[in-house]
């Protein structure tokens, strides 16, 4: 029996199987953000989430988390930079 790796069975990329953060930037408006383990800073012009050893931060206009789960979030508003980090 041939062995098929994970990458070959889906379209997904490897870092949703391997437990690494993934962020999916959607234009300027919207960014997904799996792999979060804490939110560091919020406010509406920039919002700074912890996801793991690494920090993402987010520069913009009218900024706003739209969705959050114990996994993820949806950061949303007019998103004119993203900054990364080591954690706090």
């Amino acid at each position: 029996m041939k062995k098929i790796s994970l990458k070959e069975l889906t379209d997904f990329p490897i870092e949703y199987y391997t437990g690494e953060p993934h962020l999916e930037i959607i234009g300027n408006f919207e960014c997904v953000v799996d792999g979060l383990k804490s939110i560091t800073e919020y406010s509406s012009d920039k919002i700074k989430l912890n996801i793991g050893k690494r920090a993402v931060t987010f520069f913009g206009e009218d900024l706003h988390i739209n969705s959050l789960t114990p996994q993820g979030a949806v950061v949303q508003g007019t998103i004119l930079s993203v900054e990364f980090s080591d954690a706090d």
